[in-house]
């Protein structure tokens, strides 16, 4: 090698890099040749003379000694080819078959079922293939259109008529030895071969069963997504359609008010028309003689009430008929009374004159700021009315209070420090007054008008319903003069009906306004006007939320007046209240009173009886459907 080496570099004019590729081997020589294909590389040529040095040179055909030790020894000759390391297939497919068919015997056999668990797959997929299934998915319109989704979804497992094809996984896995289809014993490849044509007909029924599986499956996903886009579409909706539904409610509610004002209209006109028949067949079956005689036109004249004065009953009394006695008020008198209340003192007649009974300055400043505080708070909360009727009321009583808190109480001199507190401090403010001279006639007014605003009330109520609603209607409007009932449309009618009640409502509301002084501030007057307008919109149209309904919850053996039973009620009335039985005609046989309320219902007692069928045979005609309706006036 040397040698090569010394000639080829005793030759070489021009030799620049020798470079040997690592993967080939160095040299494949033989005895006639030489071959450096691969082994050597030369950059960028060989000269002339080197190659002609390689073209004499000679090596010997097998080198004397291996270079470097071998690492792999030299694999036997055999007969034919094969992977020597393979072993036989024999056993390991023995226990490939094994396997399969314990896979079959779990898909055929039952196992403590009714059922395959392929057959419980097709009866599944059957199920839910069936056209009204379809169609409540809305993948079809038609029963007509039920097999041609059935052959899409699962093309294999069904006929032409898209009836479900139950696959069947019975085909035989040959062993080696077995006789093949010509006869032919399988040998270990045959047999391979012939088992994986019958597992990939398995295959392709089971992954038919799936793809019909997951094809269900995503109809019904997307049947979901739909749903619950709807159910959110819905519960967007909800908020609106509740709304709605209270204004209905409420329209309900006042046609209910309306349908009651308006029965209470037709039983007035039915008296009206049975009086005047009765006062027809008097004057029929009164006289001896019936004579016609000619009509004439004459104009009459209506004088007002007399303006003679009632005798009251009692030196107590407020006017004739009205005694000087507490009287609750409903609760949607509450802001109107306590908006009388609130009128400063200095607007009272009867209190105008003892401003100078008022404490010195630091109890005056006292009361002052006690004051203040009253209607800061007053101000401060929701304004809102018992009936949506009186709303517009209250919100004018709230203005009020705010002017009086705007009042200034500064001045320098003692009379008139007292003369800007007479002008701020109500009668709840002289109450708490240690001077018995302005402390006791406060407190007289005070009583006397809250038994003057529950005596109003009660005389409105007993006008007859048509003269009461078109007095609420000029109320509501403001366009009556609530000053003067003498000028009230329809007061002589009134009057005709009931002489005696219309003249203690106009003495009534004449007292109400003597009240105040002759220059009471406007504030004293809106006040005191706001609290007759409520009283007349109150006794003419009731509020629908006061409407009481129930029904019989225990019949008692005995129906009698005093008896007591059981009622449930739309909602607790007050203790006193009157309340009518309906019987099944929808006929008053009976009136109940309302005693009290516990865990078990309302608890009521029989306060009279219109049928007397009722107190005879209580079994016959009282049952626990018949309705009960009132009105709380608590």
């Amino acid at each position: 090698m040397s040698e090569f080496l010394n000639r080829i570099t005793a030759n070489t004019t021009e030799f620049t890099e020798v470079k040997l590729a690592a993967d080939t081997p160095l040299i494949n020589a033989t005895a006639g040749n030489l071959n450096l294909a691969g082994a050597v590389q030369m950059e960028p040529t060989i000269s002339a003379g080197a190659l002609a040095a390689l073209a004499d040179l000679q090596f010997e055909a097998q080198p004397k000694e291996p270079l470097t030790d071998p690492v792999f020894s030299k694999a036997p000759t055999t007969g034919k080819g094969m992977l020597s390391h393979v072993e036989l297939i024999r056993d390991s497919f023995a226990n490939v078959r094994r396997d399969l068919l314990d896979l079959r015997d779990k898909a055929n056999a039952r196992q403590n079922q009714a059922k395959s668990l392929i057959d419980r797959l097709c009866d599944f997929l059957d199920d839910y293939l069936k056209p009204e299934e379809l169609r409540r998915l809305g993948v079809i319109d038609d029963d007509k259109q039920a097999p041609a989704f059935r052959l899409m979804v699962a093309p294999d497992l069904h006929n032409s008529d898209g009836f479900l094809l139950r696959p069947k996984l019975d085909l035989a896995i040959p062993r080696p030895g077995d006789a093949g289809p010509d006869g032919t014993p399988h040998n270990d490849e045959s047999a391979l071969f012939s088992a994986g044509k019958v597992v990939a007909d398995d295959i392709r029924k089971i992954e038919a069963l799936r793809g019909a599986l997951t094809t269900l499956r995503r109809r019904h996903q997307q049947a979901l997504e739909d749903l619950r886009a709807r159910l959110a579409a819905l519960e967007t909706d909800i908020p609106g359609e509740i709304r709605q539904l209270d204004v209905r409610e409420r329209a309900r509610v006042e046609a209910l008010d309306d349908y009651a004002v308006a029965q209470r209209l037709l039983a007035e006109h039915w008296r009206e028309v049975e009086a005047a028949y009765a006062e027809r067949k008097r004057v029929i079956e009164s006289h001896r003689g019936l004579f016609y005689v000619k009509v004439r036109e004459t104009p009459l004249g209506r004088t007002l009430p007399d303006p003679l004065d009632l005798r009251p009953a009692s030196p107590d009394d407020l006017v004739p008929g009205c005694a000087n006695r507490d009287t609750a008020l409903p609760a949607a008198l509450a802001p109107f009374i306590e908006a009388v209340y609130d009128i400063p003192a200095g607007d009272w007649a009867s209190l105008r004159p003892l401003g100078h009974l008022l404490p010195g300055r630091a109890i005056l400043a006292g009361l002052v700021d006690t004051r203040r505080q009253k209607l800061a708070l007053r101000l401060n909360r929701a304004v809102s009315a018992e009936t949506p009727v009186l709303t517009s009321l209250v919100q004018q009583n709230h203005a009020l209070v705010r002017e009086v808190a705007a009042r200034p109480f500064n001045a320098g001199a003692l009379s008139e420090l007292q003369r800007q507190g007479n002008a701020i401090l109500a009668l709840d403010d002289l109450l708490a007054i240690p001077a018995p001279l302005l402390r006791d006639p406060a407190r007289a007014l005070h009583q006397r008008l809250d038994a003057a605003a529950g005596c109003l009330l009660a005389r409105l109520r007993t006008i007859a319903p048509s003269i009461r609603l078109q007095w609420s209607t000029l109320a509501e409007a403001n366009r009556l003069a609530v000053e003067t009932p003498e000028r009230w449309p329809g007061i002589a009618d009134a009057e005709e009906r009931d002489f005696n009640g219309v003249r203690t409502l106009v003495e009534l509301v004449a007292w109400w306004f003597r009240q105040l002084d002759t220059d009471a501030s406007g504030v004293a007057r809106t006040a005191m006007r706001n609290l007759v307008r409520a009283c007349l919109l109150l006794a003419a149209s009731d509020d629908p939320r006061q409407l009481i309904q129930g029904t019989l919850k225990t019949i008692p053996g005995r129906f009698r007046i005093g008896e007591a039973l059981r009622l449930t009620l739309n909602r607790e009335a007050a203790p006193g209240t009157l309340l009518q039985l309906f019987d099944d005609g929808q006929r008053v046989i009976a009136t109940l009173r309302v005693d009290d309320h516990d865990d078990q219902g309302t608890v009521a007692s029989v306060a009279s009886i219109l049928d007397p069928e009722v107190e005879r045979n209580p079994g016959a005609m009282l049952n626990t459907a018949l309705r009960i309706s009132g009105l709380n006036r608590g």
